[in-house]
């Protein structure tokens, strides 16, 4: 296929949405920036924009991308075993945020609830562990970027990533978590477009439900069985583990938790989830639509199938809001990011080095943590024929081995320091290899319990610690609440 737009036409494309989101962000917050509007909006944020940030915060690349993928690919259960689990971590996350701000309501990052818990060692393992996540989040999504505006636009990849990462930063830079409220706000109304408008049109110009009706058991026409044994072992199970750690040190939902007005936060989250729901839903039913090989649709990359279905069937004025909205989502995720290395550069590393710091002095160290990760991640980004694969399972395993510690930590008093440390690195230190081995001969199997053995052995460990320790942690002393228990 050629491209949509010419490289000049590219560039006035983007320039148009940076211009947009920029424009939105001056004239909606006008307020002298403080630590508190930067970093958690003043914890202010209300039940409906609180949804809409949960909801469009957790869509991330796989959203756009792999929910169409996985209909095509694997049919009903490839797509409900990537719709499922996402939103359910989304809702299960509700109750964990609420407990977290009845015991740490004047938070601001999991790092420092996990210092003022076990002390700095901890802060400073969770604190490196999420700089490496949200490196990722940055990394993935602007080479997901990449794979749509290269094909509309044609304009080199290298040239991309930059303009998308200074798009990234310099939106983030100016209000902070308020700057990445907006691009979520922006980000929802365009997924509204496509869900709304951009999705029935295709389904109405490829014939109606009947042609989705044709496509329900993917490419192969052979997934029809919502449980199908082999894509809930192979897949489902590992990505509902992978899902659930990702959600439970995720700083960005974090973030998004000490955002939201307390009375609010399990509500926004509980129904953040089941909005989120609708997003791989619709796209998902392009997957279908491309499977009916009566259609004649051509896939040339799996990733993209959804945007091969639309380009199929619509004008290009139907195809350029799709890019928008996937333009729109991947720079909004990328700024969450940003914020959420900037809330744990400024309340975790520049506070361990300067507990006194003024409130200008934390905004400075929150934009230098930004400055830090985009740099960091473009970096990465433009090494030629980069391999994701490698990160996606460090991450893993990062994700795994602080699962089940993060959870017992909002809950249990007699979580032992020591042993709870110790099953964190043991957990890595197998986990990693296990995880990486299966996947790199492609044996689902140990994959399946290179992604559980973290998960199993900081359980053991912090099993073990409680029943050892005497005395029980009083999670008053995290707020001086003496209501809180």
């Amino acid at each position: 296929m050629s491209n949509i737009l010419s490289g000049s036409e590219g560039f006035y494309f983007l320039a148009l949405f940076w211009l947009t989101s920029l424009a939105a962000i001056r004239l909606l917050f006008r307020k002298r920036t403080s630590t508190a509007s930067f970093l958690v909006s003043e914890r202010s944020v209300g039940l409906l924009l609180g949804i809409t940030t949960v909801a469009v915060s957790w869509v991330w690349a796989p959203a756009f991308f792999v929910s169409s993928q996985k209909a095509y690919e694997q049919g009903i259960p490839g797509l409900f075993w990537f719709t499922f689990p996402n939103a359910g971590a989304v809702i299960i996350f509700a109750f964990l945020a609420d407990r977290m701000r009845k015991i740490f309501d004047k938070g601001y990052t999991l790092p420092e609830f996990m210092g003022r818990r076990f002390g700095k060692r901890m802060e400073i393992l969770y604190s490196f562990s999420i700089f490496i996540v949200q490196s990722y989040s940055i990394i993935l999504n602007l080479t997901a970027a990449l794979l749509m505006l290269n094909l509309v636009t044609g304009m080199a990849k290298g040239t991309l990533i930059i303009i998308l990462g200074l798009m990234m930063i310099s939106l983030s830079l100016i209000k902070g978590i308020r700057s990445s409220l907006i691009q979520d706000a922006i980000k929802a109304t365009l997924i509204a477009v496509v869900g709304v408008i951009i999705v029935p049109w295709t389904i109405a110009a490829g014939g109606g439900f009947s042609m989705i009706q044709n496509g329900l058991g993917g490419i192969k026409g052979t997934f029809t069985n919502l449980f199908d044994p082999m894509v809930a072992w192979t897949f489902g199970v590992p990505f509902s583990i992978s899902l659930l750690s990702a959600v439970v040190i995720d700083q960005q939902q974090w973030q998004r938790a000490f955002s939201i007005k307390k009375s609010v936060v399990k509500s926004s989250f509980l129904l953040g989830g089941l909005v989120f729901a609708v997003v791989p839903l619709s796209l998902g039913l392009l997957g279908f639509i491309a499977s009916n090989q009566s259609l004649g649709i051509l896939v040339k990359q799996n990733q993209l199938v959804g945007f091969y279905t639309v380009f199929h069937f619509l004008p290009q004025i139907a195809v350029l809001a799709f890019t928008a909205m996937v333009l729109a989502g991947l720079v909004a995720v990328g700024s969450a990011a940003l914020n959420a290395v900037s809330s744990i550069g400024a309340a975790d590393i520049y506070r361990m080095v300067k507990p006194n710091a003024s409130d200008q002095d934390l905004v400075m160290a929150s934009r230098l943590s930004m400055i830090v990760l985009i740099v960091l991640g473009m970096s990465i980004a433009l090494i030629p024929n980069i391999q994701l694969l490698y990160l996606v399972l460090v991450v893993g395993a990062f994700r795994g081995a602080l699962f089940v510690p993060t959870i017992l930590s909002l809950y249990w008093g007699k979580l032992s320091y020591s042993l709870t440390f110790l099953g964190i690195i043991i957990g890595m230190l197998i986990g990693v290899p296990l995880f990486v081995y299966g996947s790199l001969v492609k044996n689902a199997t140990i994959s399946s319990f290179g992604s559980l053995v973290p998960v199993v052995i900081t359980l053991i460990f912090c099993i073990i610690g409680g029943i050892r320790k005497a005395e029980s942690f009083d999670f008053r002393a995290l707020s001086g609440n003496k209501n809180s228990k």
